[in-house]
């Protein structure tokens, strides 16, 4: 099963028991999850909806709230996530699942989300072979185009399916093979965030003209996200503020930012573990502001430890901005302050941050 076809499935009302989006498109991720709220009653997500990050050994504990009938009926959602993809799972977090499957609850659907998960582990393979398979990889170019019409047409504005391919196309990523460049997928994230900016640029428009594509900034802002992931890696604060200032000056997507921090963590804690480092969604072979080219010096940077509670603050930190918190800049300017002097904090603390600089507007 793809992407599109899991949110097909939540807009049905026909959910499986249980469902394992497994892969490196974040983006999908992201959409998966926000179909998912969505698929819930407002009223009722309260009580009928748990993201759960998982740890070992209280898998059992856990799954027992999905045997539950929810409090104001329906159907219940237990999502579970782990920063290492359940790499720690223990044999008793194995049997707990095991035994679930073999009777799972009539009120809930259980939901493993990985985005690289080892697949020699039993926990790994169990998901693969009971749940439901939602493959989370880039979507190639035509599959990208189909998504620029769909979303465009949401917004009310209409495009010929080879000017969406066009666009798809300029955000096209690139894997390296035996010394050799070829398509990877499309970083989504990227698109939307251009097209919500053409879009703000344009009120009122009905249509897109390949004329309008010289509005789209393209990957001018890879250098500047460079900047502030490198400033970050060797934790230094100040430029790492100041960058971030410049992008949220542009317009940039704060999701995009947060995703480029998580990312980086991300790669660096595959790279720690003695994993190749990936490459992301803009990056250039022998580029010193890619994203696998910093992570290598977040390794020598940050301990292990760190790599992974860098990941959790910025989990936390997209929830906030997803909330009803007004002012997502400081969440963001918290964050990078957290990761960098490497605090471990479960409130909102007071603290000084320098002052704005001349490119803030």
């Amino acid at each position: 099963m793809v992407s599109t076809e899991f949110v097909a499935a939540l807009g049905k009302g026909k959910p499986a028991a249980a469902y394992f989006l497994c892969g490196p498109d974040r983006f999908l991720h992201e959409e998966c999850r926000t179909a998912l709220i969505h698929s819930i009653p407002a009223e009722a997500r309260e009580w009928c909806l748990a993201e759960i990050e998982f740890e070992p050994g209280r898998l059992a504990r856990d799954l027992e709230g999905a045997c539950q009938m929810p409090m104001l009926g329906g159907h219940s959602y237990l999502l579970f996530s782990d920063p290492e993809d359940f790499k720690q799972a223990s044999d008793s977090d194995f049997e707990a699942l095991q035994r679930y499957f073999e009777r799972p609850s009539p009120f809930a659907t259980v939901v493993f989300i990985a985005i690289e998960p080892d697949r020699r582990r039993k926990l790994i393979q169990l998901l693969g072979k009971k749940a439901v398979l939602v493959e989370m990889l880039p979507l190639s170019r035509r599959d990208a185009a189909k998504w620029v019409r769909h979303h465009l047409k949401d917004a009310g504005v209409e495009i010929d399916p080879e000017l969406a391919e066009a666009i798809a196309a300029k955000f096209e990523t690139s894997v390296e093979s035996r010394g050799q460049a070829s398509a990877g997928g499309v970083n989504l994230l990227w698109v939307r965030t251009e097209l919500e900016k053409l879009l703000t640029a344009k009120p009122g428009a009905r249509r897109l003209e390949r004329t309008d594509l010289e509005l789209m900034a393209g990957f001018h802002e890879e250098h500047v996200i460079g900047k502030l992931l490198r400033a970050i890696a060797e934790r230094r604060f100040g430029p790492a503020l100041e960058h971030l200032r410049t992008l949220l000056a542009s317009k940039e997507s704060e999701m995009l930012l947060l995703w480029c921090i998580a990312d980086l963590f991300r790669q660096a804690l595959r790279g720690a573990a003695g994993r190749q480092f990936g490459r992301g969604g803009w990056n250039r072979f022998a580029n010193p502001y890619s994203t696998p080219e910093i992570a290598q010096l977040v390794t020598r940077t940050y301990p292990r430890e760190e790599l992974l509670q860098a990941i959790r603050l910025a989990r936390q930190a997209d929830l906030g901005i997803k909330s009803s918190w007004r002012d997502s800049r400081i969440l963001l300017e918290f964050l990078i302050w957290q990761i960098i002097v490497g605090k471990r904090t479960e409130t909102m603390l007071a603290f000084e941050l320098p002052a704005p600089t001349a490119t803030e507007t």
